[in-house]
């Protein structure tokens, strides 16, 4: 996780720069790129995981464990590692998504998810207690929420 932070600091301080066009191809390909190691890379390493306990046994065979403890150190220190790298990846894929929604929504050029439509086209609205607006918004949060405590 270290050399990812230190990867992307340097990566940031020497980018020239870019065009707009150039710029929203970059974000898009970095925010693709992250959904790729979250949901395939690690879909990849649970599989494997499942099947043959790949990640317990690179534990047990590049690390020492006492041998009284009947294999739940190499278990649990493969399950903390596994956190981490899921929370990691998990940040990174709504970070990058939501810099590529943030740096784009002004800009002239289409964006592909709905989000990022919806970051283009919304306007608030200019009085919250006319009309229905309040209400709307307050279901949408509660049952975005509730969407998200679901899943």
């Amino acid at each position: 996780m270290l050399v990812l932070i230190i990867m992307y600091g340097l990566t940031i301080s020497f980018i020239p720069r870019l065009s707009e066009k150039t710029a929203l191809a970059v974000h898009f390909i970095h925010t693709v790129a992250w959904l790729m190691i979250h949901y395939v890379a690690l879909g990849l390493l649970l599989k494997a995981q499942s099947g043959n306990k790949f990640i317990v046994r690179h534990f047990v065979k590049h690390y020492h464990y006492s041998q009284n403890d009947g294999g739940r150190g190499a278990i649990t220190e493969a399950f903390n590692n596994w956190k981490v790298i899921y929370n990691l990846t998990l940040c990174m894929t709504y970070g990058s998504f939501f810099d590529y929604v943030i740096k784009f929504r002004d800009s002239s050029e289409g964006l592909v998810s709905c989000i990022g439509v919806v970051s283009k086209t919304y306007l608030y609205p200019n009085d919250w207690k006319v009309g229905n607006e309040l209400l709307r918004h307050t279901l949408g949060a509660v049952s975005y929420l509730q969407l998200y405590l679901w899943t």
